[in-house]
């Protein structure tokens, strides 16, 4: 009874003095303002035992996976912690009929098993280096924005190659910040023999699905295990049966002592994409043009390939990892544009702006110029987005042949079987030819002027057929060597399918996209009016947006409303007996007896609640990317894996609301109960470093 007595006032107590921290900072450019902030909430690490060049420190724990996602070495052995949903598209490609790791899950029981992963990599950041005045160099007052865009590219390939050593693995990207008014360098190391090692159950691992997805509470057990290998040297290297497992300079220790109400918290990641500083007519753009698109076109592809997957395992397996990816950003869509109408951000956007023109009045002509250069080029911007969703993410075959129009006129020797044989492993050509008529006839009732209506339309769809889509599908793909892989391997390369009608209905619609191109200044005028925003308050730190660069944001554990700040155990088999209607909540019959069990091994029993906790609640600045990022104490253990944010800030990638703000992760103390008590893998265990 003490003991819940003094995790109430401890909890009663956090909120009295928690916050909600903004921010994606540049490890390599904290200022000691930022790091007064952290140590005065719980941080006990030096900054350089966080980022350093000159010996090991806990950036050189941290990946980012595959290019889409980040990740936490955390075994000398270069074992990696991750999400579900991250390794999802490798779980994926090696489950079939016969070993359907989505539903049941997978255990490497020996290196020797572990999996690998075609394309899959991680990357180790080395260092970053400001070279603004470099590339800005090349930049001339008179430039517009196409030539600024190439003068830039240009100085950039030269400093990226200057520091590339592709023997090892070491690759540099030049990438602007604030919108192009900063330029850093950043230097890594590529690993691409990357092997699965276990996964979970579907139904942990993704349990809650699009029901929960955005959502708290949660009970998600997202994560997924990964191997990095290197050759004999520990050097980076392609496939070999000859790879060992790769020693980090630095892995992260996990912490089974958890966290309380109020506990100090940082993520490492890559954070993908955010618009913070946009102006209100941006704001206004991105739900028009980009989220109502994205809802509408999704709705109607994945409305088939639900329907697909439900018909068979075989079709089930083939298209869950696309329609996990489609669906993320559809329900993400609804919920951004429902919180920035809730929370007011456009006229919030416009009071700032207010105040830009009373600091300095010139202002208003560069708002004048932003509002009529998005209201000029409104139907371009709808109709690229409109054929991105229907055509680039549409069709896989169709995106096949686009894919390979952008490789040029040379195709590698051998490369297009290879690409057939990738791409082909994962397309029903039926399903595909239902998707691409369903959007094709979308596409002409969303589209804005008939001037971007690609000539198929008239030519052949309303002149010869009367407006049949499905006729001119069914012809189109009967006589396309695209739509039989065995036919499509007879030619070698993508120059001998020039007559191949669905090479040339493909052709159509790219013309069509290239009519929406033009000169658009809307992200010169942005870059401008963030430029007078910072200047207006220099005394205030500004990080840049989020641009797949490391990060670190901290913060403190914290519920949400009456919402506690972590879920137990008992909470997933509540949702699973109360609604047993909802496929979101099923649970297999192993999964289920050992949750009814209850054997979770006591040293992942927290101390305080007496129970598995299985997800918590952060008030960390995170947004897609993060994905996978380590979750760490004050003194840089890892508790937990980031793999979500809430519906009620939706808002979050263009307004932060301290108010509303969470992060959910997976607490690992979870994660080690499944691999050890539910999936067997102490070897794994045994592996990391417990405290």
């Amino acid at each position: 009874m003490k003991k819940k007595i003094l995790f109430t006032l401890v909890a009663l107590l956090s909120l009295s003095t928690a916050r909600a921290d903004e921010g994606m900072w540049m490890i390599t450019n904290l200022t000691e303002r930022t790091d007064s902030i952290l140590h005065s909430m719980g941080l006990e690490l030096a900054h350089d035992d966080i980022f350093s060049t000159e010996h090991a420190s806990l950036n050189h724990a941290i990946v980012q996976f595959g290019g889409f996602c980040s990740g936490v070495v955390v075994s000398p052995d270069g074992l990696v912690f991750t999400n579900h949903h991250c390794g999802y598209g490798s779980i994926q490609e090696h489950s079939s009929t016969q070993h359907d790791y989505l539903t049941d899950g997978f255990f490497a029981k020996k290196q020797a098993d572990e999996l690998p992963n075609e394309d899959l990599y991680v990357d180790f950041h080395l260092n970053t280096y400001e070279v603004t005045m470099q590339v800005l160099s090349a930049v001339t007052p008179d430039m517009d924005e196409g030539q600024r865009a190439r003068a830039i590219d240009s100085v950039a390939t030269a400093l990226q190659e200057a520091v590339s050593l592709p023997l090892q693995g070491i690759h540099a990207v030049v990438t602007p910040y604030y919108k192009g008014s900063k330029y850093y360098l950043s230097v890594y190391q590529r690993f691409s023999d990357v092997r699965l090692v276990f996964a979970p159950p579907q139904c942990l691992g993704k349990h809650g699905g699009d029901t929960d997805n955005w959502m708290w509470p949660r009970q998600t057990c997202d994560f997924s295990v990964f191997r990095i290998y290197a050759d004999k040297n520990n050097m980076p290297a392609e496939y070999s049966k000859d790879n060992r497992p790769y020693h980090p300079l630095r892995y992260a220790h996990v912490s089974t002592q958890g966290y309380q109400p109020g506990s100090f918290c940082m993520t490492f990641g890559y954070p993908g994409s955010t618009d913070r500083y946009l102006s209100s007519f941006g704001v206004e753009n991105t739900m028009r043009t980009t989220n109502d698109l994205r809802i509408q076109v999704r709705g109607v592809k994945q409305a088939i390939m639900k329907e697909a997957m439900n018909s068979s395992d075989a079709l089930r397996i083939m298209y869950s990892s696309k329609y996990a990816q489609s669906s993320n950003y559809w329900k993400f869509s609804i919920g951004q544009n429902k919180a920035l109408e809730d929370l007011g951000v456009i006229a919030e956007k416009q009071a700032l702006e207010r105040e830009l023109v009373a600091w300095r009045p010139e202002v208003q002509t560069l708002l004048d110029s932003l509002r009529d250069t998005y209201a000029q080029g409104r139907d371009r911007a709808y109709t690229q987005t409109l054929w991105e969703e229907s055509f680039w993410s549409g069709s896989d075959i169709i995106k096949f042949i686009v894919q390979h129009m952008m490789q040029g006129t040379v195709d590698e020797p051998g490369a297009f079987h290879k690409d057939i044989d990738k791409a082909y492993k994962d397309i029903d050509v039926e399903t595909d030819r239902r998707i691409f008529t369903a959007l094709l006839r979308n596409y002409r009732e969303q589209v804005p002027s008939a001037d971007y209506l690609p000539e198929i339309y008239t030519a052949v769809i309303d002149s010869v057929l009367g407006g049949d889509y499905d006729t001119f599908t069914r012809r189109m793909y009967e006589n396309s060597a695209f739509s039989d892989p065995e036919r499509l391997r007879q030619y070698g390369t993508l120059q001998d399918l020039v007559n191949d009608p669905l090479l040339n209905v493909t052709i159509d619609l790219i013309g069509a996209l290239y009519k929406t191109f033009g000169s658009d200044t809307a992200d010169e005028l942005e870059r401008q009016l963030g430029d007078a925003l910072r200047q207006m308050n220099s005394d205030k730190e500004y990080y840049p947006d989020a641009n797949f660069t490391l990060r670190m944001s901290y913060g403190q554990v914290l519920g949400l409303d009456s919402n506690p700040c972590f879920t137990p155990s008992q909470s997933i088999l509540d949702k699973y007996e109360l609604t047993p209607k909802n496929p979101d909540y099923e649970l297999t019959e192993p999964v289920l007896k050992w949750l009814k069990k209850g054997r979770w091994g006591q040293r992942y029993v927290d101390a305080h609640s007496g129970d598995l906790q299985l997800c918590f609640l952060t008030t960390n600045d995170i947004t897609g990317g993060n994905s996978g990022s380590g979750m760490f104490d004050g003194r840089g253990r890892l508790i937990g894996l980031a793999f979500d944010g809430n519906w009620e800030a939706m808002s979050g990638d263009i307004k932060f609301d301290r108010r509303l703000q969470r992060t959910i992760g997976v607490d690992i103390r979870y994660v080690l109960s499944v691999i050890e008590q539910y999936g067997g893998g102490r070897r794994l265990i045994e592996e990391l470093t417990l405290e």
